[in-house]
C-alpha cells in the first residue's frame, strides 16, 4: 500500500511540476514555418516564453521549439504539415533519432524538442499532420478484425516515404501538451523517447483510421508521464508505453505512468504496454473507457521478435474501465526472457468477442471484473460496411479458467461448475415492472433474462437496449404466443418460423438487440421442436414435466413434494455446457408459491453446485396471477448472494 500511495503522489507532481510561461510573449505575425521557428528563437533567447499563434492556417516543416517556451495555438489556429520533404529535418538531425523503412516513414517531425527543458504546446488550435495526402486509396480491405477500416499500406513517395512522429521529443524534461486538437498524424502521432515528466491533457487525437501506424502517444523509456481526459480516435494503438531505445533502454525505465480519465478508439490495442529491452514498470491506467479496440483493449507484448534481451513488465494496475467492441480485453504472453509480473485488473467491464487471454507463466490478477459478449464487429468491404460474426459458444471470463500465477477473484461470469447457478426469466411484455426492477437486480449483482413477446417494436428496442446495458439477457418467446408442437402440425415447421419468428427477428437485428434464447410459450416443447429450434437458437427455455412449485396447503393440487427435494429440477453446474434445452417452474400466487421453498432450492443450488430455473412475468409489489412479488425477487437475489449462487441471463451461460 505504501508503495501505490507514493506512486500515486509522484505522478500527481508531474501535472503542477511545470506551469505556463509568461517571461515573454510573442504573437506570430508571419504565416510561414520560418516565421514560427523565428518566434521560438527570439522568446528563448529572451529566457522562455509564450509563443502565440492567432486564427490563421500556417503550412509548415519541422518546428524545433526551445527550453522554456510554450507554444500556443489560439483557436481558430491549424498548423499544417507540409508535403515537401525539404522542409523537414533529416533524418540524422540526432544520434538517437530513428526511422522505419519496414513500416515506410523518415525520421522527419513537424514539431520536435531535443533536450529540453520546460516546453509545452496548449490552446484551443489544431495540428494538422496532413497524413492522407501522402497515400493514395487503401491498399487493402480490412483483415478483419484487425484494422477494420481497411490499410493504406504504400505512400506515394515510395523514397522518402511520409514524415514519422508528428510531434516528437528525446531526452528531454517537463514536457505539457494541453487542449490542442491532431489530427491527420502521416505516421504516430506523439512520441515521448528517454525523457522525465510528460503531462497531455484534454488533448484530441483524430487520425485517418486507415493508415496503420497512426498510434496516439507513445511513452517509451519515459518516467513520471500523465495522460489525462484526452480523447483519441487511431489507426493503430490508442497508446503505446514501450522501452524499446536501443541506446538507453538500461538506464532510462519506463516508469511512473498514468493513463486516467481518457476516451479510446483504435484499429489494434486501446493501450499497449511492452516492446523493446527495457523496463516498464508503476502503471496506473483508471477510469478509461476503451471504446473500440480492435485485437484487444490491453496487450502486454513483451517485444515483436524474440531477441537475447526482451521487455520486462511489472506493476501494472487497471482500475474502473471499460472495454468494449473488440476481440479480447486483455491478452499477454511472454518471450524469451521477457516478463510479466504483477498486473491487476479491478472493477472493469469488458464487453468482448472473446474472453481474456493471457498466458499462466505470467502474473496477473482479476477482481471484481465482468465480461460480456458480443456477437459480432462491423468492417469495412470494398462495397461498405458489413457485419462479420464469431460466436464463442462458451461465455467465460478467462480462456482456460485460473492457473499458475493467474488469480480470479468475484469475477462474471466465474470459471464454470465452480457455483451454483439461478436463472431468472420473465415473460411477454411487462416492461414497465421489467424496467422498475432493473436498481434491485443491480443492487445484487444479478442479471436474468427477458423473452418478449410480439414485435420488437421501437418500445420493446428502447427497453431492450435500456436491459442488456445492465447486462441482462434478451430472448424470444414468439410473436403470437402460439403452442409450438401444435404450430408444426398445424403450419409445418418453416410456416411456424415465418409467422412466428421472422418478423420480429429481423427487426431485433436491425436494432442491434442480439437474441440468442428462445422460451417455449406455455413450456409446450418436444422432441422434434427442440432439434429444429436449437439450429437457429443458442438455449432454449421451457418448463420441466410434471414438476409444480410446492403448496403447502393443498388448494390446488394436492401431495406435492417441495421443489427444493425434487431432483427433477436441479442438474449440476459443471454439465451446463450440454444443456441446450433448460426447464424449470412458474412462480406466482396463481400456484399458491411457498417462497420458503424457493428460498430452499437457492441454498441447494449453492450448497450441491447446481442450476436451477424460475420463470414468471412481471414484477411488482402487489403482484398476483403468474407474475413476481418484488419482496419475493428480492428475498430470492438476497439469498442468491447469501449462498454463492450466480444469478446469470442466457448470455452469460457456458
Amino acid at each position: 500500500m505504501k508503495t501505490k500511495i507514493l506512486k500515486t503522489v509522484c505522478l500527481a507532481l508531474v501535472g503542477v511540476m511545470f506551469g505556463t510561461l509568461h517571461a515573454a510573449e510573442v504573437v506570430v505575425s508571419g504565416k510561414t514555418g520560418h516565421d514560427i521557428q523565428s518566434a521560438i528563437d527570439q522568446v528563448a533567447a529572451q529566457g522562455g516564453g509564450r509563443v502565440v499563434l492567432p486564427a490563421g492556417e500556417w503550412t509548415t516543416g519541422t518546428i524545433e521549439i526551445r527550453s522554456n517556451v510554450e507554444l500556443h495555438l489560439s483557436k481558430g489556429a491549424v498548423l499544417k504539415g507540409s508535403l515537401n520533404q525539404a522542409d523537414y529535418n533529416k533524418d540524422d538531425v540526432f544520434p538517437e533519432n530513428f526511422k522505419s523503412e519496414a513500416e515506410e516513414w523518415s525520421g522527419a517531425h513537424l514539431i520536435m524538442g531535443y533536450k529540453v527543458e520546460n516546453v509545452a504546446i496548449t490552446g484551443e488550435g489544431v495540428i494538422d499532420g496532413n497524413g492522407p495526402t501522402f497515400f493514395g486509396d487503401c491498399d487493402e480491405d480490412s483483415r478483419w478484425p484487425w484494422y477494420k477500416y481497411g490499410l493504406k499500406l504504400h505512400p506515394l513517395d515510395r523514397t522518402w516515404f511520409r514524415p514519422g512522429p508528428l510531434l516528437a521529443f528525446f531526452l528531454s524534461k517537463n514536457i505539457r501538451i494541453e487542449g490542442v486538437k491532431i489530427i491527420n498524424p502521416p505516421a504516430w502521432t506523439c512520441h515521448v523517447r528517454c525523457s522525465d515528466g510528460f503531462t497531455a491533457r484534454g488533448v484530441t487525437i483524430d487520425a485517418d483510421r486507415t493508415i496503420a501506424n497512426s498510434d496516439g502517444f507513445s511513452i517509451d523509456c519515459t518516467r513520471n508521464a500523465l495522460i489525462e481526459k484526452c480523447v483519441l480516435r487511431t489507426g493503430d494503438d490508442g497508446i503505446a508505453i514501450r522501452a524499446s531505445c536501443k541506446h538507453h533502454a538500461e538506464t532510462n525505465f519506463c516508469e511512473n505512468i498514468r493513463v486516467d480519465d481518457c476516451d479510446i478508439w483504435s484499429c489494434c490495442y486501446g493501450i499497449r504496454i511492452g516492446i523493446g529491452s527495457g523496463t516498464i514498470q508503476n502503471v496506473i491506467i483508471s477510469n478509461t473507457r476503451i471504446h473500440e479496440a480492435s485485437v484487444a483493449g490491453v496487450g502486454f507484448t513483451p517485444a515483436w521478435v524474440n531477441s537475447a534481451r526482451n521487455c520486462y513488465i511489472q506493476d501494472v494496475t487497471v482500475t474502473n474501465c471499460t472495454i468494449s467492441e473488440c476481440v479480447r480485453p486483455v491478452e499477454g504472453a511472454l518471450q524469451g526472457n521477457s516478463r510479466i509480473d504483477d498486473i491487476c485488473f479491478i472493477d472493469c467491464t469488458f464487453n468482448t468477442l472473446l474472453p481474456v487471454q493471457v498466458s499462466d507463466a505470467c502474473s496477473f490478477s482479476f477482481v471484481r471484473c465482468v465480461r460480456n459478449t458480443i456477437p459480432r464487429f462491423k468492417v469495412r468491404h470494398r462495397r461498405g460496411f458489413a457485419e462479420r460474426e464469431i460466436r464463442a459458444k462458451r461465455s467465460v471470463f478467462l480462456e482456460g479458467g485460473a492457473r499458475g500465477k493467474i488469480t480470479v477473484e468475484d469475477c462474471r461470469p466465474l470459471p464454470p461448475g465452480s457455483t451454483g447457478v439461478l436463472l431468472l426469466a420473465f415473460d411477454d411484455r411487462n416492461f414497465a415492472d421489467w424496467e422498475r426492477a432493473i436498481p434491485l437486480f443491480e443492487k445484487y449483482g444479478a442479471h436474468a433474462s427477458f423473452f418478449v413477446s410480439g414485435d420488437f417494436d421501437s418500445e420493446a428496442v428502447r427497453v431492450a437496449k435500456k436491459l442488456m446495458a445492465e447486462g441482462h439477457t434478451m430472448g424470444m418467446h414468439g410473436r403470437t404466443h402460439m403452442n409450438v408442437p401444435q404450430a408444426f402440425e398445424t403450419l409445418g415447421k418453416e410456416g411456424w418460423w415465418e409467422k412466428e419468428i421472422t418478423t420480429p427477428r429481423r427487426q431485433a437485428d436491425v436494432a442491434y438487440v442480439p437474441v440468442h434464447a428462445f422460451a417455449y410459450p406455455n413450456n409446450r416443447n418436444d422432441a422434434e421442436t427442440d432439434e429444429f429450434l436449437l439450429t437457429r437458437f443458442e438455449r432454449l427455455r421451457t418448463g420441466v414435466s410434471d414438476v409444480r412449485p410446492y403448496d403447502p396447503e393443498n388448494k390446488f393440487v394436492k401431495d406435492l413434494k417441495p421443489l427444493a427435494t425434487d431432483d427433477r429440477l436441479f442438474f449440476p453446474a459443471s454439465e451446463l455446457s450440454r444443456h441446450r434445452v433448460i426447464g424449470g417452474v412458474i412462480l406466482g400466487d396463481a400456484y399458491n408459491v411457498d417462497i420458503e421453498d424457493v428460498l430452499a432450492c437457492v441454498r441447494r443450488a449453492g450448497e450441491r453446485k447446481e442450476v436451477v430455473l424460475f420463470t414468471s412475468h412481471g414484477i411488482h409489489p402487489n403482484a398476483g396471477g403468474i407474475h413476481l412479488k418484488t419482496e419475493w425477487l428480492e428475498s430470492i437475489l438476497a439469498e442468491a448472494k447469501k449462498s454463492g449462487v450466480q444469478v446469470l441471463g442466457f448470455d452469460e451461460l457456458w
